[in-house]
């Protein structure tokens, strides 16, 4: 397996698209792989997942 990070950021989303819905949408996707979920600043997150 391969541990493999992704970044979410709230400047790169389409207005009306919300962190937290992107982030539940992947976190579903990924399921069981998912190692941690961690802020990074005010507006973004870094998600821990393995492959």
């Amino acid at each position: 397996m391969i541990h493999k990070i992704r970044y979410f950021e709230t400047k790169t989303l389409s207005k009306g698209v919300y962190l937290q819905d992107v982030v539940n949408d992947f976190l579903a996707e990924k399921g069981d792989n998912i190692i941690a979920v961690m802020p990074v600043m005010e507006n973004s997150l870094i998600v821990h997942y393995k492959e």
